[in-house]
């Protein structure tokens, strides 16, 4: 159990104790948001963005303060939170500048790895006084891990290009929380950098150059990112079979918090139909 008399630092250094009183939470991150209502906090939810509320539902009441680049910052002021959630991996720094400089109230978390989960769990479950929710997270998240782990021990590697995004065709870094996902389930990254500097890099790739090199190629799932169209245009384009090609159930960088749990069942999922295709 954690100790409520403890203090805790948020991803910015920054000596956070637990909140007294009652809790007013602007959320910037629907991951963050998930997991707030998963702590039992979804009443304290008082402001979210756009994309948040597309993600979930029973958030129509909540006051929307714009998306991610482009925050209405005099409104998240006049909705007076105690504490604003944002995810600094996922974050433009000029945004992250900005709502320090109108000296909001930041509570900043950077699940940049898999077993950042538990670091999470324990800060939100300290700072708002909700230990036995977070430590039952937790739990439940180590044991699906521990599934994970159990279904690829005996998993060779299998050599994966991974594309987060079209148009220009872009990938992850090894060391991120995507890359670490993918790294749980025994595939190897071709093409992609060990880590990225800030949440504005990316490493644009040309497919043509690696694709004789790999097993499988990975597409985000985000609708955002990539369509049956378009990944029907790439088998075209690069004469690859369309078992080869895997459309994954989600954006990889989205799934932690509360999701983190759910997200270890679909990579045993996704490994097994990436074997399934030979």
């Amino acid at each position: 159990m954690m100790d409520e008399a403890r203090s805790y630092f948020d991803a910015r250094g920054q000596v956070f104790a637990p909140h007294e009183g009652a809790a007013r939470i602007v959320s910037l991150s629907s991951g963050l948001t998930d997991l707030l209502f998963a702590l039992d906090l979804g009443e304290k939810l008082v402001g979210c963005t756009g994309d948040c509320a597309k993600s979930m539902d029973g958030l129509v009441a909540i006051s929307k303060v714009g998306e991610i680049d482009d925050l209405d910052l005099r409104k998240i002021a006049d909705l007076n939170p105690t504490h604003i959630l944002v995810h600094l991996s996922a974050t433009p720094q000029p945004v992250i500048d900005a709502l320090a400089a109108a000296d909001l109230p930041l509570l900043a978390v950077d699940v940049q790895m898999v077993q950042d989960n538990l670091d999470l769990y324990t800060l939100l479950g300290g700072v708002f006084q909700v230990p036995t929710a977070a430590d039952s997270l937790a739990r439940r998240f180590e044991a699906a891990q521990a599934r994970v782990k159990m279904a690829m021990r005996a998993k060779s590697l299998r050599r994966v290009l991974y594309l987060d995004q079209d148009n220009p065709y872009k990938t992850i870094a090894k060391q991120s929380y995507a890359g670490s996902l993918m790294a749980l389930a025994r595939f190897e990254l071709v093409g992609a950098p060990d880590q990225f500097q800030s949440a504005d890099d990316a490493v644009i790739i040309e497919p043509e150059s690696l694709i004789l090199g790999v097993d499988r190629v990975l597409f985000n799932g985000s609708p955002a990112r990539f369509k049956r169209a378009q990944i029907k245009a790439f088998a075209e384009r690069y004469e690859v079979p369309r078992a080869k090609l895997i459309r994954l159930d989600h954006d990889l960088a989205d799934q932690f918090g509360a999701r983190a749990i759910d997200v270890m069942d679909e990579l045993i999922a996704l490994r097994e139909k990436a074997d399934r295709a030979d």
